[in-house]
């Protein structure tokens, strides 16, 4: 005959031990939520990220990429302001001939823009945008053909070429108001 200890659990009630996660132990899962929840709200024209790309991708103060505008964000549940930039710099590198890049343009609050390049492909559908750095929202991105006999040498704070330039060509220029669900 068995007796019941005054340790003994209570069998009407359930012991299975209750383990506590952490709320996002994948890094990738956790960047990947934040990328499609931070988002421009207000700013530039229609409520669009409004980040311009000159029309003339020169060296000078006029050329190259830049957020045109003073726009409204939220990023990580917190509301701010993101300032115009001007010449934003590209990762330093080089590109090789004859592939495509996604240039991936985002912000954190302030002027902290930044350009992050995606992965070289040889053609438009094989060049993927990269991950969107932590604490920042997307505003645009630059799709950039090399150029099949040159690669494109990224030292210059700006883009050294032009959409007829020797080193390649600008096939897309996309506003973003968040990191895109998928990649067209």
């Amino acid at each position: 005959m068995a007796y019941k200890k005054f340790d003994d659990p209570v069998k009407s009630v359930s012991q299975a031990g209750r383990n506590v996660y952490d709320a996002f132990k994948d890094n990738a899962i956790r960047r990947a939520i934040q990328s499609v929840t931070n988002k421009v709200v207000a700013g530039g024209a229609g409520g669009t990220a409004s980040t311009t790309f000159a029309a003339n991708l020169g060296t000078g103060s006029t050329g190259g990429i830049k957020i045109g505008n003073l726009l409204t964000a939220v990023i990580n549940g917190r509301w701010g302001t993101i300032y115009n930039r001007d010449n934003m710099e590209f990762p330093a590198g080089t590109q090789a001939s004859a592939t495509y890049v996604k240039y991936l343009v985002s912000s954190g609050f302030g002027t902290s823009g930044t350009i992050t390049a995606g992965n070289e492909g040889t053609s438009a559908t094989n060049a993927l945008l990269p991950d969107l750095p932590d604490g920042h929202v997307a505003l645009g991105y630059m799709e950039y053909a090399a150029n099949g006999t040159r690669g494109w040498i990224r030292t210059n704070s700006v883009c050294s070429g032009d959409t007829g330039g020797t080193n390649g060509t600008v096939n897309d220029w996309e506003d973003l108001v968040c990191y895109p669900y998928t990649q067209a």
